[in-house]
């Protein structure tokens, strides 16, 4: 088989997505023979520029070297894997408003700075996307899967079942019968309901799973919270998922 060359490149963020491949640095080494991790900061000093047949992109772009960088690895990579929430929406970095962006600047950095960075957005706002791996951070089984994939010549199955079922197959109790809300029944799955399972509710940072329904998640959540609590909850995350802004769009 075919040794496969992968890039790893980081943006924004905190870079506790791409540490995910050390949490399966076992299981990576008894692979070694099918990869080769021709581009990662965190592993060596050397850097090729490709080509790839995988480039992992974690973060999100904020400068224009950003931009290039994401642009230059699209071309040279076949395959192109968005690596957790900030590279596949944006991030936590993107869930403030732009109207506050300018002063919240301001108040950190002083009135005399001048900001050259963009709004934070996901990564296919500049390039296209072929697989979108979200979680903050994303979760080691469906990393390994992902590989698994990737070195069996499989197409890797994005997970479209929200977190519930895995809230349910965990035996947890919902928060909705407990006098609470999450946003578990309209976020993609593949966490494995770790919040819910160690007392936290779901805060969404899988994204929308495939055909969310945010209006009845609107509904039922009303009764335990305010529109506006539960609109910067659904924000933090969601907000550049495209199932949000099709919602949004259509309730104006």
């Amino acid at each position: 088989m075919k040794e496969i060359k992968v890039a790893i490149f980081d943006l924004t963020d905190c870079e506790g997505c791409e540490l995910q491949f050390l949490a399966l640095r076992e299981e990576l080494a008894a692979k070694g023979k099918d990869f080769q991790l021709a581009n990662w900061r965190l592993l060596s000093n050397g850097a090729s520029t490709g080509p790839f047949d995988i480039t992992f992109i974690e973060g999100s772009p904020i400068t224009d070297d950003d931009v290039v960088a994401v642009k230059k690895a699209r071309a040279a990579s076949k395959t192109i894997v968005a690596l957790g929430s900030c590279a596949t929406f944006g991030g936590l970095q993107a869930a403030l408003p732009e109207s506050r962006r300018a002063l919240n600047i301001q108040k950190v950095y002083g009135e005399k700075y001048k900001a050259t960075s963009r709004s934070p957005k996901n990564i296919s706002y500049y390039i296209d996307v072929d697989i979108n791996l979200p979680g903050c951070p994303i979760d080691k089984n469906e990393l390994e899967r992902l590989l698994a994939a990737v070195t069996s010549g499989k197409k890797y199955k994005e997970i479209k079942y929200p977190v519930c079922l895995e809230c349910k197959a965990r035996n947890n109790t919902c928060l909705f019968l407990e006098d609470g809300f999450c946003l578990g029944p309209i976020t993609k799955g593949g966490c494995g309901a770790i919040c819910p399972t160690n007392g936290l509710r779901c805060y969404g940072c899988f994204g929308p799973v495939e055909g969310a329904n945010i209006e009845a998640m609107e509904n039922v959540a009303g009764k335990y919270t305010d529109k506006k609590y539960l609109k910067d909850n659904l924000e933090l995350y969601f907000k550049n998922a495209e199932e949000y802004k099709d919602y949004i769009t259509k309730r104006k």
